[in-house]
């Protein structure tokens, strides 16, 4: 008998891969070329992100804050909690405090995302599924944009998959303790993480003694971190928690309500080919030895867009769910092998080896970009547009201030300056008036400096500011008193400004 080209293939490969330095090593090739050049700069900086690397640095220096105000870690525009705050924070002051520390933490999770999966996976998939899911994870373009930039979903994605594919376990203390403490990771991030712990409730809600092992790292982690806040901060972090709550709730009943969550499920799911595959894959693992994949796949991403239409956009919320939807990738390479495997015709094995077109046409698709640094993210209108700019705007306002000094700018600079900054949505609850996520305005107390707009020495106006802040409610009053005060422009560039306080500004 004469074996076929794809036996003999297939034959080769798993010979390869037996050798177990070979996988990871293979991760860490990929991790690298699409994860680390251009670190600091590709993509470009965003608002949410530089805000995280921001109060993750302060909190890793000892302190605290949210720019002007102090920081409860629950309220709406600054959820992200202190675990993960604090080692992202570490990562920058490593760094000396720039925005390539931080990152580079968020990198590593990429990293330990796609070993976690191969090497954990390997026992319920098999050793080919398990590293074609997470060779799909690395290589996904969501993926590599998201996991380069600093944000608190990262580590809740890495928690999540963790603790899903320890529930791919029997159910035993030990293994329950295991996706526990993947459950407490995601906690320690942000309190999204409460979608995994229901998904995590029905996989195992017929085995109660498990549910002790499951959820006590997560309680741990988030009673211990509010008990602290509290004997801080006291009633200001029951004020944010409820704050938080009713911001979640009508969030959902502007963007979720009647049908809409319906749609916007539809195209979470049909976005783009890696979705459509994932959530064919979820479906697929819908049977008895896999089906946690399913039951946290599909539940985190329903109760993802019940009250997030911008999600494809605004991509970085959905990375909660995006590992272990590559994970759903491996479930359907698992099944069709499982099929082809209980078929007499042997050509049918090249419909699994044709799922690698897949990643491949990624990596294709992702190289180029990585290395030469034009990542581009979905909502590039926001990001920030040329990164040497703010930091020549930077360099300006530095050399015209001191520490003490106080100046009106966005997240996207602050992380650059010496000065205190106070984002125009912060400075205009100063006047006892509310805006976007200040829907309860700030008391005087919450702020640890004056925020006000007379104190401000200059007022950094960028892209963002042009784009969005100063169409967020009362912000635009702001700009109506400089422009009756006749604020001079000291420094311009092509997308930023500087003004100056007439109260502090001399004509030469």
């Amino acid at each position: 008998m004469i074996p076929s080209p794809t036996t003999d293939a297939g034959t080769f490969a798993r010979s390869r891969l037996r050798n177990p330095a070979v996988i990871p090593l293979l991760l860490l090739g990929l991790w690298a070329l699409l994860y680390l050049p251009h670190l600091r700069i590709s993509p470009g900086w965003y608002g949410d992100e530089t805000l995280t690397h921001s109060c993750s640095l302060a909190l890793a220096n000892g302190h605290p804050f949210h720019y002007a105000l102090w920081n409860t870690f629950w309220h709406p525009h600054y959820p992200y909690q202190p675990g993960y705050s604090l080692i992202n924070g570490l990562f920058a002051k490593a760094a000396g405090g720039d925005i390539i520390g931080s990152r580079f933490f968020n990198a590593l999770l990429a990293l330990a995302t796609a070993l976690s999966i191969a090497q954990l996976g390997k026992r319920c998939l098999g050793k080919l599924p398990a590293f074609f899911a997470a060779v799909m994870f690395l290589c996904y373009a969501q993926s590599v944009i998201h996991f380069r930039m600093s944000y608190a979903h990262n580590a809740v994605g890495f928690g999540v998959v963790l603790m899903t594919l320890f529930l791919l376990r029997v159910p035993y203390w030990r293994n329950d303790l295991l996706a526990g403490l993947g459950l407490g990771i995601a906690a320690g991030a942000h309190p999204l993480f409460g979608y995994a712990a229901i998904a995590a409730l029905l996989v195992r809600i017929r085995h109660p003694k498990s549910w002790f092992f499951l959820f006590a790292p997560a309680a741990l982690v988030v009673g211990v971190t509010m008990l602290l806040i509290y004997l801080r901060f006291g009633h200001w972090l029951i004020e944010d928690i409820v704050h938080l709550k009713n911001a979640f709730v009508s969030r959902g009943e502007s963007d979720g309500s009647g049908w809409q969550s319906v749609l916007n499920f539809w195209n979470f799911a049909l976005q783009d080919w890696f979705h459509a595959g994932a959530f064919l894959g979820l479906l697929l693992c819908l049977r008895r030895k896999i089906f946690p994949i399913a039951v946290v796949g599909l539940l985190v991403a329903i109760f993802l867009v019940r009250n997030r239409q911008n999600l494809i956009v605004f991509y970085y919320q959905a990375v909660i769910v995006l590992p272990t939807l590559a994970l759903g990738w491996g479930g359907f390479v698992y099944c069709v092998r499982e099929f082809v495997d209980k078929q007499s015709a042997p050509w049918l094995r090249v419909l699994v080896l044709a799922f690698w077109i897949f990643p491949l046409a990624s990596l294709a698709q992702m190289v180029p970009a990585a290395l030469m640094g034009t990542l581009t993210p979905r909502n590039a209108y926001w990001v920030t547009q040329s990164t040497q700019e703010v930091e020549e705007a930077a360099a300006w306002v530095n050399a015209h201030t001191t520490p003490t000094d106080s100046v009106g700018g966005n997240a996207n600079i602050a992380w650059l300056l010496h000065a205190r900054t106070v984002p125009y949505l912060q400075m205009i609850t100063w006047y006892g008036l509310t805006t976007q996520g200040y829907d309860n305005g700030n008391k005087r107390e919450r702020f640890r400096y004056d925020a006000s707009l007379e104190a401000a020495k200059f007022a950094i106006v960028g892209d963002i500011d042009q784009r969005w802040t100063i169409g967020e409610p009362n912000v635009g009053k702001l700009f109506d008193k400089m422009s009756e005060q006749n604020w001079p422009v000291v420094w311009r560039g092509e997308n930023y400004l500087i003004l100056a306080n007439p109260r502090y500004h001399k004509e030469n």
